[in-house]
């Protein structure tokens, strides 16, 4: 099924704001291994939609039922108000982003990440202790490049700890 793209308008059903296509382009120009079948893409596309709802975002949805993040009303950046109706370039690429982290991390589970190295010891055999992932290792994708595309229309880490306690 093909995916429903939001544009800015409240598409009903959106499930992306990029489509098949621009996530082949984008891994091309970026270096990124992505699957090559177009049902994959798409489940990827969506998947980065879904994380993109996670997260805290300036201003509110435009529309209460819109399926996406955005478009969103009440959004400043760089001190200029940006169209409830638009989409930003930034969330676009953003989203391709994250699809792209998402397939390496499915590539890659965190869980198989290992920290540094500790300890090493030859006795006959070797030994090898490896210390805690870091936080920054074992995280999902979302905190990845594509948190560069998104840092100016995110609400900044002091507002989000001040809104959950």
């Amino acid at each position: 099924m093909a995916l429903v793209i939001e544009n800015g308008s409240g598409v009903p059903g959106a499930e992306s704001f990029a489509t098949a296509d621009e996530l082949v382009t984008y891994a091309v120009n970026f270096g990124k291994v992505i699957p090559v079948e177009p049902i994959q893409l798409e489940a990827l596309l969506r998947r980065a939609a879904l994380q993109m709802n996670a997260l805290p975002w300036k201003g509110g949805a435009a529309r209460r039922d819109q399926p996406l993040s955005w478009p969103r009303a009440g959004v400043k950046r760089h001190g200029w108000v940006l169209p409830h109706n638009q989409i930003p370039s930034q969330i676009k690429a953003g989203q391709m982003a994250l699809a792209a982290e998402i397939h390496a991390d499915d590539l890659a589970p965190p869980e198989l990440k290992k920290g540094a190295v500790t300890m090493d010891r030859v006795d006959g055999a070797v030994t090898r202790q490896y210390a805690e992932a870091s936080a920054i290792a074992r995280k999902a994708a979302a905190s990845r490049q594509s948190v560069a595309q998104f840092a100016d229309l995110l609400e900044s880490s002091s507002q989000v700890a001040l809104r959950r306690s």
